[in-house]
């Protein structure tokens, strides 16, 4: 190239760019810091401009590495997912998916069906956001549904909207109304954090849910929990239904505006254009 950059360099400052940090980056890159480093310096050098501020915990791109940023970025992908596609060139390589379980059980692998007729091997993970996103930048999944986006690195993924979810505050049948000020009922989440339960209090109330007295990464666990008089919990609607129709379950508490939480399927930008990680895309996504 006539300005000194290559397509290693290039991809090394994409990289930075959406890690936001050289040491993100280098462990995504499979570099070690010092090459990132190196690789930056040398862009630098070939522009002949900072592309980055260093800051005391990571990197912030300055405006020319915002437009370098702008101007690659599509490109470098459709490169690699060219790579990609040529490496795996058929629609029926394996994919790799990452889900909650409920959401795995209810809402995605009966929509696979197709995928899996025309001869697709699906492998799946059990697993909380988080965990899955990074598995995700790793490679070591194709596919994650996502509950939560909040501080995820959305730049380095595809993001497609799969559905909604209405979060509802339920009890075993009978129980009283919840009063958030004096209540000292026990609580069951999914989780130590209760990432509904403190969606829910927050938008209700503007306070903590108070810790659970049980958890289990199970979204239909904590709701066979609630129905036997363990406690309360916040549950995705669509788990309660059936118990609240059946009288199984109650409502405690109705909020003027519905809770609700966006569900999204992601990949790693660059992939979506895979035949294999394309089809899967266009079931799960075909009713959002």
């Amino acid at each position: 190239m006539k300005h000194g950059a290559d397509l290693a360099m290039l991809r090394t400052f994409l990289s930075v760019y959406r890690c936001a940090g050289v040491a993100k980056a280098a462990g995504q890159l499979g570099l070690s810091q010092p090459a990132v480093s190196r690789h930056l310096k040398a862009l630098e050098g070939a522009m002949g401009r900072s592309l980055f501020d260093r800051l005391g915990r990571g990197v912030a791109p300055t405006q020319a590495g915002v437009l370098l940023a702008s101007a690659v970025a599509a490109h470098l992908d459709a490169l690699e997912g060219a790579i990609d596609g040529l490496a795996s060139p058929s629609a029926t390589a394996p994919v790799l998916l990452g889900a909650p379980s409920d959401l795995l059980a209810i809402h995605v692998l009966p929509q696979l069906t197709p995928l899996l007729a025309r001869g697709v091997h699906v492998h799946c993970r059990i697993g909380l956001s988080l965990e899955l996103t990074q598995a995700l930048l790793h490679d070591e999944l194709d596919l994650v549904v996502m509950t939560q986006i909040e501080q995820a690195p959305t730049r380095q993924l595809h993001l497609r909207h799969l559905r909604e979810e209405e979060f509802v505050l339920v009890g075993q049948a009978g129980e009283a109304a919840y009063a958030p000020q004096n209540d000292t009922r026990r609580f069951i989440g999914y989780s130590p954090a209760m990432p509904m339960a403190r969606r829910y209090f927050r938008m209700c109330w503007g306070i903590q849910p108070p810790a659970p007295a049980l958890t289990v990464a199970d979204l239909r666990a904590v709701v066979a929990a609630v129905t036997a008089g363990a406690g309360l919990s916040v549950v995705p609607r669509y788990l309660a239904q059936e118990a609240l129709d059946a009288g199984r379950l109650s409502l405690l508490h109705t909020p003027v505006t519905p809770v609700n939480n966006s569900i999204y399927l992601a990949t790693r930008r660059g992939r979506e254009h895979l035949p294999q990680i394309r089809a899967a895309f266009e079931l799960l996504c075909r009713t959002a």
